[in-house]
């Protein structure tokens, strides 16, 4: 109904809405101040009454019955229609809880079912906030194909289920934002009174000097701003509890998530002022992110959440994509979900309703002996792939284990650990399940140590010095307190390799491997980079065709500097060229034997970048006269979409030559293409030869 300009309500209280069922349910607004207020539900028609304050605002309290409905409330002259009684559940997080139902697997046919009168849906638009807001844009419909498209996917299948097995009303209220970082999800004061969260502070000051003049540098990682515009006006209507799909944003901070993420559900029912309410959350599932162990940390720090009086979690490792951050498979997240409230939150008969959960081990002799919660009518294990189970002892090194099952418990072993100490389960990024209950539900990663794990890259930059004809190799990383250990002869850096203490010098083709030490911690990551000590290093180019003023990089030195380029063209080192055949000559300043003759292009066709069609070599002894030495056809298609970094190398038999020349005709944006017949770009790094 339209509310007269007597009374203003918050977006919560409109036409459609649901109320949690056998509650004292709170009811507000704003009207003037000494205004009498009086609200009656048509359940009992028994009214309720307040004065508003000096400020104008009024709250009270309406006391609910079992669920069902359509009922009216009424609000002085005012009334809202169409009202039911039932269950409300909060839902929010990142991408994976905003991602709509129609960008899911079976969307369409789905979203043809989704007439559901019972399932009430309230979706919050995004928006941060400085300061705690009284009310949001946002209002209540019914469940049809049309609203549900769009909803969220984990939300839906959560409320559908729900609805289903209880036959009551659902009202969903979705406050989510992708890429959000749960610090942006807890109010301003409880992150300042502790100095562990200090940092989101100073990075957000950081970003605010950083910022371009103009340009807001606040975002959904901003701490505080989303309790603010997305949780506050929320409080305190009247809730069943939360469901939480969020921290991948978290991911390179896991041991501050652990403590940071209790923080958030404490902060939330505390100022619900409802009890501590059913809080159930969902396992980020694998992903191949690029730093090693990040993924599995983050999903550790969830596991160990578990310790919060009524929280729940719904396992994903068997329905993740590794190459997809965003996976497909809502359905069962949704469902699993639902399995945790139908069985704690409301009592109903479900045997089992969480995949195993680690509780202990024991060794005995070579072997470990583990433990689980969970384990319904048995632990199974499915070993189509690996098992991703690895076993270390006092060196700290994992190897992959067997694992046998045994009775209730697991067997965990390897002929090359004697004496164990450790066990770690699904605990890289992408690692997927193989360790279910017979019940179906996969098991959580885990580790059963609490070895520090570091994550610490190492920059290693080498500048060739033109004139000294040698490489100058520097070494550096973030976190100050590294000590960086080093290999030349390829092997993997460990604690006994050489210290980097200051820039050194290279005059021949190396590979340099080097890894970060914290405290004698060695780094998951070990970083590596070639230094290809050739004959054209250094050496005159003579460019026939002429680079882009846009893209010039290192100049005309650019092609025999030593420097090979990253997946980004715009990094400094990749040289473009447009609108014209690509032809250069390099001077060996005299007549070397040639074996091996080598240039790299890079593809991003999205960016009208192509690798040559095909690619000519010549040699000459005066500069003038050339000989054909070979050619390289490209097998690339030019549709492949990701970034594609070719290297294209010939090999020649007893060639002596002091010139070399490499050339290639223009590329011509392709007729599918959205630059069809215009210019392309050609992006070319180094010429080596060997």
């Amino acid at each position: 109904g339209n509310i007269s300009a007597q009374i203003k309500l918050p977006a919560l209280f409109n036409d459609n809405m649901v109320l949690q069922q056998q509650f004292n349910a709170p009811v507000w607004g704003w009207a003037k101040p000494g205004k009498k207020i009086t609200i009656t539900g048509s359940w009992n028609n028994k009214p309720v009454t307040t004065i508003t304050g000096d400020n104008g605002e009024w709250t009270l309290e309406i006391a609910t019955p079992k669920a069902g409905g359509p009922y009216y409330l009424a609000i002085n002259e005012d009334t809202l229609h169409d009202v039911m009684i039932g269950e409300v559940w909060i839902c929010s997080g990142q991408s994976n809880m905003q991602w709509a139902l129609d960008q899911t697997e079976n969307a369409r046919e789905e979203i043809e079912k989704a007439n559901l009168p019972d399932i009430r849906l309230f979706y919050l638009a995004r928006q941060l906030s400085d300061e705690p807001q009284k009310d949001c844009h946002a209002f209540w419909t019914g469940c049809t194909p049309e609203m549900a498209k769009d909803f969220s996917a984990v939300a839906y299948y959560f409320g559908k289920k729900l609805h289903k097995d209880l036959n009551v009303p659902i009202g969903l209220i979705h406050t989510s934002w992708g890429a959000s970082s749960a610090q942006a999800w807890v109010r301003e004061e409880i992150l300042h009174s502790d100095s562990d969260y200090e940092i989101y502070f100073t990075r957000q000051k950081n970003n605010e000097k950083n910022a371009v003049r103009g340009n807001l540098a606040l975002d959904q990682q901003s701490p505080y701003r989303l309790y603010n515009a997305m949780i506050a006006p929320l409080i305190p209507f009247g809730i069943k509890g939360a469901i939480w799909y969020q921290g991948e944003s978290n991911r390179s901070e896991a041991i501050l998530y652990e403590k940071l993420f209790p923080t958030m559900i404490k902060n939330w029912r505390d100022d619900w002022a409802q009890g501590e309410f059913p809080f159930y959350y969902v396992q980020i599932a694998p992903f191949g992110y690029r730093t090693p162990l990040v993924g599995a940390l983050l999903r550790d720090a969830q596991r160990k959440s578990l310790k919060v009086p009524n929280t729940g979690m719904a396992v994903t490792m068997d329905i993740g994509n590794p190459d997809n951050i965003h996976p497909l498979n809502k359905y069962d997240v949704g469902k699993r979900l639902a399995l945790w409230a139908l069985a704690k939150t409301y009592n109903q008969n479900i045997p089992v309703y969480s995949g195993p959960l680690y509780k202990s081990m024991q060794i005995k002799g070579k072997k470990a002996i583990l433990s689980f919660d969970f384990i319904g009518s048995g632990l199974f294990i499915n070993t189509n792939k690996s098992n991703y189970f690895e076993i270390a002892g006092s060196d700290k090194v994992f190897y992959p284990a067997d694992v046998d099952v045994v009775g209730e418990k697991l067997i965990v072993y390897s002929k090359k650990v004697k004496k164990p100490l450790a066990v770690r389960y699904a605990f890289h990024n992408s690692d997927g399940a193989s360790l279910f209950n017979k019940n179906g539900l996969p098991a959580s990663s885990f580790r059963t140590d609490d070895w520090p794990i570091i994550t610490e890259p190492v920059e290693i930059s080498g500048n060739f010095n033109f004139e000294k004809k040698v490489f100058e190799i520097k070494m550096s990383c973030k976190n100050t307190n590294s000590l960086i250990r080093y290999t030349i002869d390829g092997s993997e850096p460990n604690i006994n390799s050489q210290t980097y203490d200051q820039a050194f010098t290279l005059n021949k083709t190396t590979k340099i491997r080097a890894r970060a030490f914290i405290n004698n911690n060695p780094s998951e990551i070990i970083s590596e980079k070639k230094f290809n000590y050739h004959l054209a290093l250094g050496k005159d180019v003579k460019l026939i065709s002429k680079y882009s003023s846009k893209y010039s990089a290192d100049g005309d030195k650019e092609l025999t500097n030593g420097k090979t380029g990253s997946n980004s063209f715009r990094d400094g080192v990749w040289q473009g060229y447009t609108g014209e055949n690509f032809e250069v000559i390099v001077d060996l300043k005299k007549t070397e034997r040639i074996q091996n003759i080598s240039i790299s292009f890079l593809q991003d066709q999205g960016l009208w970048i192509f690798l040559p069609g095909k690619l000519e070599f010549e040699g000459s002894l005066d500069g003038k006269n050339f000989i054909k030495v070979g050619e390289i056809i490209n097998d690339i298609p030019m549709k492949k979409t990701s970034t594609i970094i070719k290297s294209f190398g010939l090999t020649t038999k007893r060639a002596n030559y002091r010139y070399v020349k490499v050339k290639t005709d223009k590329v011509i944006c392709p007729d599918w293409h959205p630059g069809a017949g215009n210019n392309a770009w050609l992006f070319v790094d180094e010429i080596i030869v060997e």
